[in-house]
C-alpha cells in the first residue's frame, strides 16, 4: 500500500502547481516597503497614496557584492548600509511587506555610478523635515540623489494635503510646528509612492 501511494504521489507531482519562488534581487534594484495606516506612515499615505494602489513609505537600493546583497538607504538611523537579511527582518518585525522593483532597459546603465554615488552619501544624518539640503537625506531623497547625475528620477512639488479632503492634515501641521516651520507645501522633493510609479521602473514581485 505504501509503495502504491508513493508511486501515485510521484505521478501526480508534475500536475501540482509549482510554488512561486521569491524574486532574486539584482544589482541596482529598489526595495519598496509598504506603509502603515497610522502615525507618520499613515500621514505619508494620506498625502501621497494612490486610490486602489499599494502604498509605500520607504525605499532602498540593492548593491550586490562578493559577500552577497546589501541595502543602501536612509532611515531614522541615518544614511547607512545594511545586510539584505537584516533589512527584511526589520520589515517583518513591523508587519510590513517588501516589494522589488527594477529599472528598465537603457536606464540600467546608470546603476554602477548610482551605487558609487550612494556610497558617498552614507554616514549622513536622517532628514526629518523632508526639505532637501546637502547634509541630511530621507529615503526617496537618498535614491533620487544616487541617480541624479543620470537623471533617472525627478523631484516634484511636495504635497502634504489629504488627497480625499484637500486639507493639510493636523498631523503635518503639528509635525512642522514642533520644528518651528510652516508646512513646506509645494517645495521640491520626492516620495516613495510617486517613485514606485515612475515609468522607468517595473514591479518584479514581493520578497519573502
Amino acid at each position: 500500500m505504501r509503495t502504491y501511494l508513493l508511486c501515485l504521489a510521484l505521478l501526480l507531482a508534475p500536475l501540482l502547481p509549482a510554488q512561486a519562488s521569491p524574486p532574486q534581487p539584482q544589482n541596482g534594484d529598489l526595495l519598496f516597503v509598504t506603509a502603515a495606516t497610522t502615525g507618520l506612515s499613515g500621514a505619508i499615505n494620506d498625502a501621497t497614496g494612490k486610490p486602489g494602489a499599494v502604498s509605500y513609505d520607504h525605499v532602498a537600493l540593492i548593491a550586490r557584492q562578493s559577500g552577497g546583497a546589501v541595502v543602501l538607504h536612509a532611515d531614522d538611523k541615518g544614511s547607512r548600509e545594511q545586510t539584505l537579511d537584516s533589512f527584511l527582518d526589520d520589515a517583518r518585525a513591523k508587519h510590513r511587506h517588501v516589494v522589488l522593483y527594477r529599472l528598465k532597459g537603457e536606464k540600467r546603465a546608470a546603476i554602477p555610478a548610482a551605487i558609487a554615488t550612494a556610497r558617498t552619501l552614507l554616514g549622513k544624518p536622517y532628514n526629518d523635515t523632508y526639505v532637501q539640503d546637502e547634509d541630511s537625506y530621507y529615503c526617496s531623497d537618498f535614491i533620487e540623489r544616487a541617480f541624479r547625475a543620470q537623471q533617472v528620477f525627478a523631484t516634484q512639488p511636495m504635497n502634504f494635503r489629504n488627497l480625499q479632503t484637500g486639507e493639510v492634515s493636523p498631523y503635518w501641521v503639528e509635525f512642522y510646528r514642533s520644528r518651528g516651520m510652516d508646512v513646506p507645501q509645494g517645495a521640491p522633493g520626492t516620495n516613495p509612492n510617486d517613485m514606485s510609479a515612475a515609468p522607468v521602473l517595473e514591479r518584479i514581485g514581493e520578497m519573502e
